[in-house]
């Protein structure tokens, strides 16, 4: 009995998220909700699979050289959902646009097109004013409508892609409509996770995803009108740092830190058993990951290395984290063990937008986040260059080190990273914590929901739901 609520008898599939996307213009997507939905709204110009291989649903790709590349487009390109077909007039377009936004996160990544040729109609070639190895991994943004960049369209409020799904309306929750059957989904967002997993059991959403402790998991499956499921995940949580604060900015500190929190005690306890410890930003079976040892669990040391700089004195520190009660739970776990070793954490919690704000902006000592959807190594160029320190790139943390700079250079021309990675481990750049494992939930009238390792809204494109 799925209860009184018309919601209930609709062929509408609703989908209960954390957090509401925060854009749904893809050229500024910078948060996970919003680049999983916009996904499903556009077509990329590159995906990536399971494997960080590369794929292309639009266009062929010859790479002539390292500076040139050529693009042949594929037959039968999708359409806009405006009903105009997509063609390589739109696709340069869109390059050409996204390389003057300055605003936009793609704009650097293409940086180095110092010319793009239209051969044919089907046909367009590529110049590079210097080799870039990884060049074609950077293509991965959403191909958008000539004559709609032409206007100065506001996607923000009206998406117009050539995805599975079409954007209808975002009120009072965003609700799209599969091309190719009509399928509805609504994302209605419901930030406590003990009430999303009540509405979930209740019938009021259909679908959930991540974004939930481990009780409220081992809740779910018992339920026998609930079916469930668990893969192994690639997006790696962190602890950062300020590097211009007087105490972080020393690395003895940096490692104490490391080294007094418990991260297998808190993934044993709190996450479920896809759940991977973390040494690097990369997951393990990206190709340039690094043969890491697992950080050292050593409160005695972390006393030690403290009193040493510090002596009889208590340290205090201020972490960031987001309101969601998961989140917050882990930020406590974190706060005690640091109190075990003289470090007094005071967590302050904030709106997400106030909090990812105040990340992009540098306003923190500590804070705790995920990366989604890493796939280049150049990340590590992104936010360990002294180049990028803003508002010029995402070094928010203000890192700085000569070594590294060098390491960074050699890196790009070599496309070998390991003295990147390992830089950034043995100076602590940041604190790897764990790559969470993926978590599924849907009513059992839910079938053919896939779930993926990059925590993606890709199973949509194929559910279905039978009352």
């Amino acid at each position: 009995m799925l209860g009184c609520n018309n919601k209930h008898h609709s062929q509408t599939v609703y989908f209960g998220i954390a957090q509401k996307p925060q854009t749904l213009d893809p050229r500024f997507s910078s948060d996970a909700a919003s680049e999983r939905l916009n996904n499903l709204i556009y077509t990329p110009l590159i995906f990536f699979n399971d494997d960080f291989s590369i794929s292309s649903n639009i266009l062929e790709v010859n790479k002539i050289s390292s500076k040139i590349f050529s693009f042949t487009l594929k037959k039968n390109p999708p359409k806009f959902h405006d009903g105009e077909v997509m063609g390589v007039d739109d696709i340069i377009a869109t390059i050409n646009h996204l390389i003057g936004l300055k605003t936009s996160p793609f704009s650097y990544d293409l940086r180095e097109i110092k010319q793009i040729k239209k051969i044919s109609n089907i046909k367009f070639e590529v110049y590079l004013s210097a080799s870039d190895h990884n060049f074609l991994t950077k293509l991965s943004f959403s191909i958008l409508p000539k004559s709609l960049i032409e206007k100065d369209h506001n996607f923000a409020s009206n998406p117009i892609g050539s995805g599975p799904f079409e954007f209808l309306s975002a009120k009072p929750n965003i609700s799209v409509r599969r091309v190719l059957d009509g399928q509805v989904i609504e994302f209605v967002e419901i930030k406590d996770p003990t009430v999303r997993v009540l509405k979930l059991v209740n019938g009021e959403i259909d679908i959930l995803q991540n974004d939930l402790p481990l009780e409220l998991m081992n809740y779910l499956m018992e339920h026998d009108t609930i079916n469930c499921k668990l893969t192994e995940g690639v997006n790696v949580s962190y602890i950062g740092f300020n590097f211009k604060d007087p105490l972080l900015k020393n690395v003895k500190v940096r490692q104490a830190l490391s080294l007094a929190i418990d991260r297998t005690s808190i993934v044993n306890y709190f996450f479920n058993t896809k759940t991977r410890l973390a040494t690097q930003i990369l997951p393990p079976e990206h190709w340039a990951s690094q043969d890491l040892k697992m950080n050292e669990y050593n409160p005695s040391k972390a006393r030690e290395i403290l009193s040493e700089i510090y002596p009889n004195k208590l340290i205090h520190l201020t972490y960031k984290t987001s309101t969601d009660p998961f989140r917050l739970k882990i930020a406590t776990i974190i706060q005690a063990q640091l109190a075990d070793v003289g470090i007094n954490l005071i967590i302050k919690t904030l709106d997400w937008g106030t909090y990812f704000s105040d990340i992009q902006s540098g306003n923190f000592q500590l804070y705790g986040l995920t990366w989604v959807g890493i796939r280049n190594p150049e990340i590590y160029e992104k936010i360990f260059s002294s180049k990028f320190i803003p508002p010029l790139g995402l070094n928010r943390g203000g890192y700085s080190d000569p070594s590294m700079d060098l390491y960074l250079n050699e890196a790009k021309m070599s496309n070998d990273w390991s003295d990147v990675i390992h830089t950034a481990y043995k100076k602590i750049g940041y604190i790897p914590l764990w790559y969470e494992g993926n978590f599924v939930a849907h009513k059992n009238y839910i079938s053919n929901f896939e779930i993926y390792p990059n925590g993606n809204w890709d199973g949509l494109t194929s559910v279905r739901k039978v009352l």
